[in-house]
């Protein structure tokens, strides 16, 4: 069985007799306990916006246990899955995977009615934030003992090295073959795993275009530039990943296959403006340290923007970037910031349509509306596409990426459960204009 299967039937399992990092645990069903009454769970993974850096996956599970099942140090660290029915077809799916991290017995806020007892829980990236680099453990032979060094090589290759020094195994990571070399890279004892992952990303292409998430398989993925230009032949090219564009709409326009949107907000926002913007790499395709002299000459500005909305800029320093694949353009470090923020001040000098809030709840199994409602909420995942169709937004069939989702789930009735999925969409079309490939 493949970790992207489903282990069984239930909203909640736990991996009772496997360590934190094993990939194909045994499961334990812990949503039908004897008096261990369990009510549903929050969970909530990825980002705000694709502008923003992606931090652990949180989950809470509710119960209310008379039988003082949960009163137990034990389960403290191990694995837990958490899991939706679609009551259409009957499959279970996975929904959320991480690590149980406390066990509360106060009454909270937000918790149902009866609920005494929650599991706060979090991905992997909580792990991989506290993996601190280990010198003469990992990286490669280097010029010192007493820090990390990881050689000059390709992106997805140190990203594989990083998850391999921190015990996670193939199965549970999902790397890009991305399209850039990283420079070599000295690390101290005090930093940690997720930093360098980030550092990884942010060469390939900083600033969210590249990014590194939790799947919601627990998988830790990380997907380059091409995930956002060209997602299908990205996918068809032998990517490993699963794209999938789903369809979604208000009112007349929720028709086969298209799933209802049940609440809806927009906006154009000015904080998403970015007319200046300056990125510069921390050493040359040599691996000599850039001469800051050079920085300025790699600013990139739209005039027009900034007299109309004031400076809105962005920065990225110091990055890790070497030069480019000769397949994908050849071009050094230095050469790639400069389109970096090309790509920011052409794609951002103008405000855009935004997605403040797109919300999916739950539908009768037997509505017409059903299918495509619970497909999506069951199996949307950050890096998919959602075409929306919405009259009074002006939005016809117009793709938005995923880079966050919510998840409650409410248990409610035999056939199925009050589920609500909101996801964090981004505009595709601030990926419009692809400045490596005019």
């Amino acid at each position: 069985m493949a970790v992207t299967d489903s282990p069984g039937p239930g909203r909640v399992l736990i991996a009772l007799t496997d360590g934190p990092l094993v990939a194909e645990p045994d499961w334990t069903r812990y949503d039908e306990l004897s008096n261990c009454r369990c009510h549903g769970f929050d969970s909530q993974s990825g980002r705000q916006s694709e502008l923003d850096t992606t931090d652990t996956g949180t989950a809470r599970v509710y119960f209310h246990d008379r039988a003082g099942v949960l009163d137990d140090d034990d389960l403290i660290g191990l694995q837990i899955m958490l899991q939706l029915q679609n009551p259409v077809t009957g499959v279970w799916h996975p929904r959320w995977r991480g690590h149980i991290d406390d066990i509360s017995h106060v009454l909270s806020p937000h918790a149902p009615e009866l609920a005494d007892v929650q599991l706060d829980c979090v991905d992997i990236f909580d792990y991989l934030g506290g993996v601190k680099m280990l010198p003469g453990v990992f990286g490669d032979a280097g010029p010192a003992t007493d820090v990390v060094f990881y050689e000059d090589e390709r992106v997805d290759d140190r990203i594989i090295a990083l998850l391999t020094n921190a015990g996670i195994v193939s199965s549970m990571r999902v790397p890009f073959s991305g399209n850039v070399f990283v420079n070599e890279t000295l690390y101290d004892s005090d930093d940690v795993i997720l930093q360098a992952l980030r550092d990884a990303a942010d060469a390939e292409f900083p600033s969210g275009v590249a990014s590194v998430f939790v799947d919601r398989y627990g998988r830790v993925v990380f997907h380059g530039r091409l995930a956002r230009f060209d997602p299908e032949a990205t996918e068809a090219g032998g990517a490993n990943w699963d794209f999938v564009r789903w369809e979604a709409a208000t009112r007349a326009d929720v028709t086969t296959g298209v799933a209802q949107i049940r609440e809806f907000a927009f906006n154009r926002p000015r904080s998403r403006i970015i007319n200046s913007y300056l990125a510069w790499p921390r050493a040359d395709e040599n691996g000599v340290e850039f001469d800051r002299a050079d920085i300025a000459a790699l600013l990139q500005t739209d005039p027009t923007s900034i007299a109309a909305y004031g400076y809105r800029g962005r920065d990225a320093t110091d990055l890790i970037i070497k030069e480019e694949y000769v397949g994908s353009g050849g071009r050094t470090g230095a050469e790639l910031c400069v389109l970096f923020g090309e790509f920011y001040i052409t794609n951002y000098a103008q405000p855009r349509k935004a997605i403040q809030q797109v919300t999916f709840k739950s539908v009768r199994p037997d509505d017409a509306r059903a299918a495509a409602t619970w497909a999506l909420m069951c199996g949307v995942d950050i890096s998919d596409a959602i075409n929306l169709t919405v009259d009074e937004a002006g939005l016809v069939d117009e793709p938005f990426f995923v880079d966050g989702i919510s998840v409650e789930c409410r248990v409610l009735n035999p056939d199925f459960d009050m589920v609500t999925v909101t996801p964090n969409l981004t505009p595709a079309s601030y990926y419009g204009t692809d400045v490596f490939n005019p």
